[in-house]
């Protein structure tokens, strides 16, 4: 191999951190590790690198192509760690199989990813901390976690000082009935159009007449507070159970907390992994959302072991760059 004459610069989507940048985002990761220690959660540090399989096992082939991979000495095809969430599920049904549950485990590190056609654009290397729930199907698991996530987002300063916090709350049943009514060959079209608030595609989509389009027609564009709830249950009866669950949720929070959580039936990304409640979280400062999470009841069992779950995650850089 030639070396280059000069210094190079940093590959695209990579970062040289130093001063104040480092020291907001360990001042984060260790004010959140503290935190979430507290609530009992236990910190694990997994490899940087699995076999890429681990990660397509997770989240299906299609992110294939955003795994940065490499082969090993032994032909074996690897992959930097692309989120954490695969490499819990795995933990828990290999190395901590013989534990009793609910499972509380968290972590800290970096993830990371690529989006071909988009290098540069968005960093490939992401600091993140994020805690999981196993083994736990009651709603008491997911208020845990909306809690923790407004908590984590708290102790990046977010929802003080002007700056604002929100956390857009859904559920992945909400829209699965009238998606699931539609013939197969239309769902990821309909889907799109959701993605895109495109009301007068769905319109259009809706003139079909079959059970649910009128559904998608409307559901989508519902997003609030509490009168949310009320106003998808008239649109969407078959959803019951789904938004029944997000009631009891915001039954439980506080005043306090409920002054940032916003209901969002609009959420299509990653109906394919959560099978339950799901959420993003924004805060002002931010151009994109500093942190998701949700419940994944399937992901575990496909590495052996069924066992229900729930989790988030948030961008270290995202709220330390906020935060300045």
């Amino acid at each position: 191999m030639k070396l280059r004459t000069s210094i190079a610069a940093i590959p695209p989507g990579a970062l040289d951190l130093t001063g104040d940048a480092v020291r907001r985002r360990r001042r984060l990761q260790s004010d959140m590790l503290a935190r979430l220690e507290r609530a009992g959660y236990e910190e694990i540090i997994p490899p940087t690198f699995e076999y890429a399989e681990v990660f397509m096992r997770a989240g299906g082939p299609e992110i294939a192509d955003r795994l940065i991979r490499f082969l090993d000495l032994d032909g074996q095809l690897l992959a930097l760690r692309y989120d954490f969430t695969a490499t819990v599920a795995r933990l828990a049904a290999t190395k901590l199989s013989d534990r009793q549950t609910p499972l509380r485990l968290c972590y800290a590190g970096h993830v990371f990813r690529q989006e071909p056609g988009r290098e540069g654009r968005r960093p490939r290397e992401i600091l993140q901390v994020g805690g999981e729930i196993l083994g736990e199907t009651s709603v008491t698991a997911d208020i845990e976690i909306v809690r923790l996530a407004l908590d984590l987002a708290r102790t990046a300063g977010a929802g003080s000082n002007g700056r604002e916090l929100q956390l857009n709350l859904g559920h992945a049943g909400a829209l699965a009935p009238a998606l699931a009514a539609l013939p197969p060959e239309e769902r990821s079209a309909v889907r799109r159009l959701i993605d895109r608030k495109d009301a007068a595609g769905l319109a259009a989509a809706a003139n079909g007449g079959a059970s649910g389009r009128g559904v998608l027609e409307t559901l989508p564009f519902i997003i609030g507070r509490r009168e949310a709830l009320d106003r998808a249950q008239r649109v969407a009866p078959r959803a019951a159970e789904a938004i029944e669950r997000l009631r009891e949720i915001d039954a439980a929070l506080t005043p306090e907390e409920r002054r940032h959580v916003v209901y969002d039936f609009g959420e299509v990304r990653g109906l394919d992994y959560y099978t339950g409640i799901h959420f993003e979280i924004f805060v002002t400062g931010a151009g994109t959302a500093v942190g998701a999470g949700g419940r994944y009841d399937d992901l575990v069992a496909r590495f052996g072991r069924p066992l229900p779950a729930v989790g988030l995650a948030l961008d270290l850089d995202v709220l330390a760059e906020a935060r300045s």
